[in-house]
């Protein structure tokens, strides 16, 4: 790349876009600003951005005409009022992407003296180092914005791949973040058995679990009650990994076992959480809106697991939907069903509009895949 940018229009598709900004508006929210744009939300190495960061890799090096290596990914949602300062890039950030995910109104970045306008999904690549770039004051209300660096491999900044943030280099981190330049469809797919458990073992199960008392679920509750992102409804019971309920957590560990030996072949290590068992109800349309189980405190879940304990029968609506490599599927609801799906998918319950559905969730950990 002989210029000092070029603007990239569909950079990403409009899906992922809004994926990836439905994403961090309900994970990054209520982390307000950083030292250069106090007035915004924003989030360093999130998990998910981290992945897309290794897939982008080949498709950048195209644009540039380098061979690159990755340093690290931000993102922003900027608010009323966010500015950012005529500026050039550290070292890290020789090669930069910034991509428009979503915004409220129209907001130029400038390169240089330049005016950039950019649609959801366009980009703009650039040589950070090179090249001032700022925004004036935004007079919207909101402008969701990623960031992806990367260094030349070739170059005088080699040396500050990952940022040179060493504890990515001593795990699986690494081989990670590189192998999904290159995705197999099982990475983007969910696996599924049918009838797992038997019915009549489920019927115990929700009998035993039935004399329990169930406490409120509300994703995003913030100090005081606040709440911050309010994505769920559900009630929900922690289940102890006691004698009385050991047998549970061996048969979902064959389950895990079998459908990452035959499947992923992530590198997992061991059942750090406790089940939980979720009940949605009809009475206040349980529901767990759009995001993902790998949270920026959560980056060692590898896989998500779910499985059914009602009987399609028992409930309308209740769908789990995951958002895929091969776009939005609904997972089989049949009694008994065991689904497993990388941590980083997006996913929802949709609400219930009568009857109970009843379920049993899981996330298994490991090595972090960023």
């Amino acid at each position: 790349m002989k210029e000092l940018y070029k603007i990239v229009r569909d950079f990403l598709t409009i899906e992922n876009a809004e994926d990836m900004a439905l994403m961090l508006k309900n994970q990054v929210q209520g982390k307000l600003g950083d030292d250069q744009v106090p007035k915004s939300h924003s989030t360093g190495n999130f998990p998910a951005l981290n992945i897309l960061l290794g897939s982008l890799i080949s498709k950048v090096s195209e644009i540039t005409g380098k061979e690159l290596l990755p340093t690290y990914s931000y993102a922003r949602i900027y608010l009323r009022g966010a500015e950012l300062k005529v500026h050039k890039d550290r070292p890290s950030c020789e090669y930069s992407v910034t991509v428009n995910l979503s915004h409220s109104h129209q907001w130029p970045i400038y390169m240089g003296e330049n005016k950039v306008l950019l649609n959801p999904g366009d980009a703009v690549v650039y040589k950070g180092c090179e090249i001032e770039h700022s925004r004036k004051a935004f007079d919207g209300e909101e402008y969701i914005q990623v960031f992806f660096h990367y260094v030349d491999a070739n170059g005088p900044y080699r040396d500050h791949m990952f940022d040179k943030q060493t504890i990515m280099l001593n795990t699986s981190k690494h081989e990670y973040v590189i192998r999904f330049d290159r995705p197999s469809h099982n990475q983007v797919n969910y696996y599924k058995f049918d009838k797992f458990i038997a019915d009549i073992v489920i019927d115990k199960l929700v009998e035993r679990l039935s004399k329990e008392e169930l406490s409120e679920a509300r994703v995003g509750d913030g100090p005081d009650g606040e709440i911050i992102v309010s994505t769920r409804r559900a009630k929900i019971f922690w289940i102890p990994r006691t004698v009385e309920f050991m047998e549970l957590y061996k048969t979902l560990a064959k389950g895990i076992q079998e459908c990452n030996g035959n499947f992923y072949n992530f590198k997992i290590t061991e059942i750090t959480e406790q089940i939980q068992y979720t009940v949605y109800n009809e009475d206040d349309l349980g529901h767990y809106d759009w995001h993902l189980d790998m949270g920026e405190n959560k980056a060692e879940r590898k896989l998500s697991l779910v499985l059914q304990l009602s009987d399609p029968s028992e409930y309308e609506g209740g769908e789990l939907q995951i958002k895929t490599g091969f776009g939005e599927l609904t997972a089989p609801k049949e009694k008994g069903s065991l689904i497993l799906f990388p941590s980083y998918l997006l996913h929802r319950v949709t609400p219930v509009t009568k009857g109970t559905r009843r379920s049993l969730v899981l996330w298994i950990s490991g090595p972090s895949f960023v």
